[in-house]
């Protein structure tokens, strides 16, 4: 694990949730204080269904709240994610 990137160190933590499962906590808690790269992280996972299960109410939750921070690729997996919200009704 790079200690000098914050990103690695955060995926890091997805890929060890089996072994470690508070990591989500963890992860979870540096979104709710305003990382908006981990809020993006969380929102693609529960999107894929990578290393959390596929959640779109979750992703969607995440998403939106990163892309109240500013982050341009949450807001556009987010468009995404509605439209397939949509499709499904």
């Amino acid at each position: 694990m790079n200690k000098d990137n914050p990103t690695e160190q955060y995926r890091t933590m997805l890929e060890n949730l089996p072994q470690q499962p508070e990591n989500l906590q963890q992860l979870e808690a540096i979104a709710e204080n305003g990382n908006a790269e981990v809020m993006y992280i969380l929102g693609w996972c529960y999107f894929k269904g990578e290393y959390l299960e596929k959640d779109l109410d979750k992703s969607m939750y995440w998403l939106q709240k990163a892309k109240n921070e500013g982050h341009k690729q949450a807001e556009e997996l987010l468009v995404y994610c509605q439209f397939m919200q949509l499709m499904n009704r």
